[in-house]
């Protein structure tokens, strides 16, 4: 199983997926980590390498493809909250969004293991939607 957690330092739980820094993506197996990378964020609208030539304004779309497909495989996104275009685009997608407050992201992924990672379905933001 792959689970993702948004992080702008490589340790903690971070919040907007457009803005975040990276990911840390986790293989894990009967319950354990294996192993985990970084995969640094420039790949959305918002990411790194994109924030000084993405100006918001007319036509600007927020759909989430090339995060769909850099997180291809990835079963379980944790972050802390979002927006509802993103929660429904990865749910389509067959990614369970899961929305925390939990900070670290190495207890985030152990205790959605074990089953005790509180989830904040409240976190998700409404903003523009009709």
């Amino acid at each position: 199983m792959k689970i993702a957690v948004a992080s702008d330092d490589n340790l903690h739980v971070s919040g907007h997926i457009g803005r975040v820094n990276g990911f840390i993506i986790y293989e894990c197996s009967e319950g354990k980590i294996l192993r985990k990378q970084y995969l640094e964020n420039n790949f959305t609208n918002h990411g790194r390498l994109n924030r000084e030539e993405h100006h918001h304004g007319e036509g600007h779309k927020h759909g989430h493809g090339r995060l769909i497909e850099a997180l291809k495989g990835v079963e379980v996104l944790i972050f802390t909250s979002g927006g509802w275009r993103l929660v429904e685009d990865l749910e389509a997608n067959g990614i369970k969004p899961f929305m925390t407050d939990e900070v670290d992201a190495d207890s985030a992924v152990e205790k959605y293991l074990s089953g005790e990672l509180t989830e904040r379905e409240d976190n998700v933001c409404h903003h523009d939607r009709h």
